[in-house]
């Protein structure tokens, strides 16, 4: 169970937290696709709507990482298993109603439409990415599993740490997986990540190796000028021998407690994240396919698809 001062310190943030080790967070992207305004980079490259996406952790404190660009507090990162873990079926249910709960004063804001709010208030789509590391929720094939027989989709991201999860992830697939590469090699990635696992590089690598395995595999790069932002050739070696599907490159932003870590010079811009991508992509034989300036990301593939568009 969370400490309750930790806890207060969530919730002060506009995490609703669900059961002992949960949280929902309705993120920016969400508010403002609710309002007609803009939508997140998961509509722009894969159809998702981003009212309709719910922003949470199954593993809140437990991580194994402690990344530069990290938007939590750092200080009470767990690096194991989830103790304890509640039910998938408590823990979805829990999820929907926060997500629910925290959209509800939207519904007198004049730029909601009737049709949009009641949208919202039927998700579709579960991601996995909000805090902490979901592969350590010991119940997440059967959350997987859960989500999918509710006729929801999900994206599932990871550090890569727990390959003997995603093994039995194979039988239990998200709708997407993402494995973040947060580095070219391992000196840089100890200098990023502040690993806790020992041989987290290696484990890293027997999950990228897993990656191609799974229908939607999505390798993301988080960008930061300064320490992880070099030698494009080394990030292209380490994709070509994961073939994933998709590649997405991001640019860090000094948002939450990122903010006292890195510097907002730090962050790239759009054009210069476009210019990493060239690189990679001359090494790889990808292409950038799609972007979105005002997230400062860009999405490659070898072939554009259709059916990168997935239909809810």
């Amino acid at each position: 169970m969370l400490d309750p001062k930790i806890k207060a310190d969530f919730e002060r943030q506009g995490y609703r937290i669900v059961g002992n080790h949960s949280a929902v967070k309705v993120c920016l992207w969400c508010k403002k696709s609710i309002t007609g305004k803009d939508k997140c980079y998961k509509n722009t490259f894969y159809g998702i709507q981003s009212h309709r996406c719910i922003q949470s952790s199954v593993s809140l404190l437990n991580c194994t990482h402690k990344c530069e660009f990290c938007w939590r507090c750092l200080d009470f990162t767990v690096p194991k298993s989830v103790e304890n873990p509640d039910n998938p079926s408590f823990i979805l249910d829990g999820l929907i109603r926060g997500h629910k709960e925290s959209l509800q004063g939207f519904k007198g804001n004049k730029d909601v439409t009737k049709k949009l709010f009641n949208e919202a208030m039927n998700p579709r789509h579960v991601a996995l990415s909000l805090a902490g590391e979901a592969t350590l929720y010991p119940y997440l094939p059967a959350l997987l599993e859960e989500i999918q027989k509710r006729k929801m989709t999900s994206f599932l991201v990871t550090n890569g740490t727990m390959p003997e999860m995603l093994e039995k992830l194979l039988k239990h697939k998200p709708t997407q997986l993402y494995i973040t590469l947060p580095a070219p090699d391992e000196e840089t990635y100890k200098r990023t990540c502040k690993p806790l696992l020992k041989d987290s590089w290696q484990l890293l690598m027997k999950s990228l190796a897993l990656l191609h395995k799974f229908g939607r595999g999505t390798v993301r790069l988080t960008l930061v000028k300064g320490l992880n932002m070099i030698n494009p050739e080394g990030y292209a070696e380490l994709i070509k021998k994961a073939k994933p599907l998709f590649v997405e490159l991001k640019a860090a932003m000094p948002v939450g407690y990122a903010q006292y870590r890195m510097a907002y010079e730090q962050m790239p811009s759009h054009a210069e994240i476009l210019d990493f991508a060239k690189k990679i992509c001359t090494e790889t034989g990808l292409k950038t396919v799609d972007e979105k300036p005002n997230s400062r990301v860009v999405l490659l593939m070898k072939k554009d698809k259709k059916s990168r568009k997935i239909k809810l």
